[in-house]
């Protein structure tokens, strides 16, 4: 068949004839004996449209290079030898041209900065692209590689698609070698690559769909970078019009932040900074608080003993040797002292089963300074509040979405203390 999409990347409709259909379930798969349809390969998502005014939803290319085309309907629909009008989605196939190029330019100008950051793998699919490399590049290298890459951009580059029988390879200086034998096609990207494509600044084996000019991938920006599997480095990056609509949304979000801190742009690093220390130290100063909260609250139940939700340190089979045992559910706005509650009973050598809700869930924490395994009394109860947790003998915490049944739960975890 004939590869349309090989020859012009700029081609939306274009006319033909149907091949074969075969039938997958409410689908059907159709061949062409020609299609400017991209298929899925090489990290690039594959073209949608339409084909007789039917919608193309996927587009994929066996072994033997023949291109399917699956569409809504019967497949006896399609019947062989009947002429067909395919038409494109511009918008996607033009956002496709400008993420691919880019990464060329990328890919190349990664290897120039340094011959060791080879591109192994990258995705297309969306508007955040990411190339994964090898040689671990620092941030230097990676604004270095973003420079070139930009530069190459706005010199306005033509940019030309080619191809070579397997035997002609030797001549051009390839940034990777080919997957595919036979005939090649070749994307050059530089100046003069239509007179002399072996002398490109990029030269890649590409079958892929890119722009005529190396302008309209422009902006190139680097996002972000991480180390992933295998030792390798993924750039996140965005180009074209997705990069402008990223700066524009950026933008946007720096600005309202500066209005409502009442600074600039550019001074909103050293204002949040500030704003964060300040957190830290509230953070800090609250946690503080909420200690000495919990301490005066532990001392007021240890000096109250009771059968439940106070200090029970009269009962003789309750845990000790030393320590008074405290089951207790704590209002819903006393949420936060849950935990330095149960702390601080544990500190003053008592057992604590404390729960509230919070959230949608009963939450429960378990404590013990007087050598008591809470564990089972958590058991106990998430198995009331159908929930999970887990912990050490000495503390342990959980929590379940059945609320409702907060005081059969705490009546559980208090007979599991009790042996019962």
């Amino acid at each position: 068949m004939s590869r349309l999409d090989q020859h012009d990347a700029y081609l939306l409709e274009f006319d033909a004839h149907v091949v074969a259909a075969r039938a997958d379930g409410d689908h059907a798969w159709v061949r062409l004996d020609a299609s400017a349809f991209y298929p899925t390969s090489g990290g690039q998502p594959h073209d949608v449209g339409s084909l007789a005014g039917v919608a193309v939803d996927d587009v994929r290319i066996e072994d033997d290079g023949a291109v399917w085309h699956r569409v809504a309907g019967a497949a006896a629909a399609w019947v062989a030898g009947h002429p067909v009008h395919g038409a494109i989605d511009g918008e996607r196939r033009a956002r496709h041209r400008q993420r691919h190029s880019a990464q060329h330019l990328l890919s190349q100008a990664f290897v120039r900065v340094d011959p060791a950051f080879a591109t192994r793998s990258v995705a297309l699919t969306g508007a955040d692209l990411t190339v994964d490399l090898a040689g671990a590049p620092d941030d230097d290298a990676i604004a270095a590689a973003e420079w070139l890459a930009n530069e190459a951009a706005y010199d306005a580059w033509p940019v030309v698609a080619f191809e070579v029988d397997e035997a002609e390879l030797e001549r051009f200086p390839l940034r990777r070698p080919p997957k595919v034998h036979g005939r090649i096609r070749l994307v050059a990207m530089g100046a003069a690559v239509d007179r002399d494509p072996a002398g490109a600044w990029e030269l890649s084996a590409c079958g892929g769909t890119h722009v005529r000019c190396t302008a309209e991938v422009a902006p190139i920006v680097v996002l972000k970078r991480e180390r992933i599997r295998g030792d390798l480095t993924r750039v996140t990056f965005r180009a074209g019009w997705e990069a402008w609509a990223h700066h524009r949304a950026t933008h946007a979000a720096a600005s309202a932040a500066a209005a409502t801190l009442s600074t600039a742009v550019a001074d909103l690093p050293a204002k949040v900074a500030a704003l964060a220390d300040e957190a830290t130290a509230a953070r800090r100063a609250l946690a503080e608080a909420r200690g000495r909260l919990a301490a005066d609250l532990a001392d007021g139940l240890l000096g109250e003993p009771a059968e439940f939700g106070r200090a029970d340190a009269s009962d003789p089979e309750a845990p000790r040797p030393d320590g008074a045992l405290v089951v207790a559910e704590l209002e819903p706005g006393d949420a936060d002292l849950l935990a330095p509650l149960a702390d601080a009973l544990a500190a003053r050598g008592a057992t604590a089963v404390l729960a509230v809700v919070r959230g949608g869930k009963a939450e429960v924490v378990a404590a013990s300074g007087a050598g008591v395994d809470v564990r089972p009394a958590l058991k106990a109860a998430l198995a009331v509040l159908g929930g999970r947790g887990g912990g050490k003998p000495e503390r342990a915490q959980g929590a379940g979405p059945d609320v409702d049944a907060v005081a059969d739960a705490l009546s559980a975890a208090h007979d599991a203390l009790h042996g019962d």
